[in-house]
């Protein structure tokens, strides 16, 4: 499944990517005119809480 969010304020895409992919997630940029305002994820493969709250950790880092 690939699902579509808006980007945190304040945070551009790249960093959001290079942030996220340093703990093992891979993020896509929103297509055309609306890749500086979504990020996609894909949820692939045996996923388990843990990897939720890894990635949600993540951000939050992230956002401090």
């Amino acid at each position: 499944m690939l699902c579509a969010y808006r980007l945190p304020k304040g945070i551009a895409y790249p960093k959001l990517h290079d942030a996220l992919k340093v703990r093992g997630f891979v993020i896509y940029a929103g297509q055309g005119g609306l890749s500086a305002e979504l990020f996609q994820i894909s949820t692939m493969g045996n996923i388990h809480a843990a990897d939720i709250d890894r990635l949600l950790q993540g951000f939050t880092e992230l956002m401090r």
